[in-house]
């Protein structure tokens, strides 16, 4: 078998369609879709039925499908395996990254890692949480640093490595600031989204985790419908609109920096989101990932931990 070809259909599966399929493998609809009758061809049997809108595997497709799973994770473990008997300090590996939380991490473990293994380059992508698991269950990445509030539903392995909480924050002269207790790095008090009624809102894009999986939930289990002015992936612009009084934001608790312009408030609930590393299912890390994970785990611990709210 053709390992690339394992690849290409394994892409066709996972994405549904030929067009959306070449995008994420980076060649031509064309050329995937030659590919595939070149290995029909070959096979004497159909692995796709062409829908309108959608390639569903046949019968025959679906064996060949566990098949090409089975031999591209196997080729995998065996060359995982193989650098860390031979201590292999060398290779290029995909590296998914947030914004913010894990573009900051990252720029402090590098240095650390690249002393300890000069010869390994990281390729690094910096997208929404979606795009990387997407990324990773096409073999496009090999770890990826995600935040979300469901790990357990990702169809990938996880490796929890933080946790902290969800805040917001309203200017220090706005009336409902006053609930908010002295201006000390920590809040006091869970916010009555209710006195919030007639307040523009900033928050995380509607496309995130943080929103899908933690602040939407929020407001519709406390039947609030918020005004969203603003959607942003970045949370220094968030309390930057907060502290104007442009909107009331939501930030998580590792980025919050203003405490003299912003009042800070718990969220109803105390919803509290991970921070964690999420790689493909049944692929073996090395030596080397697993030293860049640790290293990833102990600067989380030390950047973005953040305890539970004394209740």
């Amino acid at each position: 078998m053709d390992l690339k070809q394992l690849e290409y259909i394994v892409a066709i599966e996972k994405y549904g369609t030929m067009s959306d399929a070449a995008v994420g493998l980076f060649i031509t609809p064309s050329a995937l879709n030659q590919q595939l009758l070149k290995l029909e061809k070959a096979l004497g049997i159909p692995l796709f039925n062409r829908r309108r809108r959608h390639m569903e595997p046949t019968e025959a497709g679906r064996v060949y499908l566990d098949a090409a799973k089975q031999m591209l994770a196997l080729r995998q473990a065996t060359y995982a395996q193989l650098q860390d008997l031979a201590n292999c300090h060398t290779g290029s590996y995909h590296v998914g990254l947030t914004f913010e939380h894990s573009s900051d991490m990252f720029a402090r473990i590098y240095p650390p890692f690249h002393q300890k293994y000069p010869g390994i380059s990281i390729q690094c992508h910096q997208l929404l949480v979606p795009e990387m698991l997407d990324m990773l269950l096409t073999g496009q990445l090999d770890i990826a640093f995600v935040l979300g509030g469901r790990p357990e539903i990702y169809e990938a392995e996880y490796i929890p490595l933080s946790a902290e909480n969800l805040l917001l924050g309203v200017q220090r002269s706005h009336p409902v600031a006053q609930l908010a207790g002295p201006a000390d790095q920590q809040p006091c008090n869970i916010i009555d989204l209710s006195l919030l009624k007639d307040e523009a809102f900033a928050t995380a894009l509607k496309s995130s985790t943080m929103r899908t999986e933690l602040i939407d939930p929020i407001f519709e289990r406390e039947q609030f419908h918020p005004r969203i002015m603003m959607e942003s992936s970045f949370n220094s612009f968030l309390q930057q609109l907060a502290a104007l009084g442009v909107c009331v934001s939501i930030v998580p608790q590792s980025r919050v920096t203003n405490h003299r312009d912003i009042a800070w408030f718990y969220l109803p609930g105390y919803p509290r989101f991970q921070f964690g590393v999420a790689y493909p299912k049944n692929y073996r890390l090395n030596r080397a990932l697993n030293d860049f994970i640790e290293l990833a785990r102990q600067d989380a611990q030390t950047y973005l931990q953040c305890p539970p709210p004394e209740i």
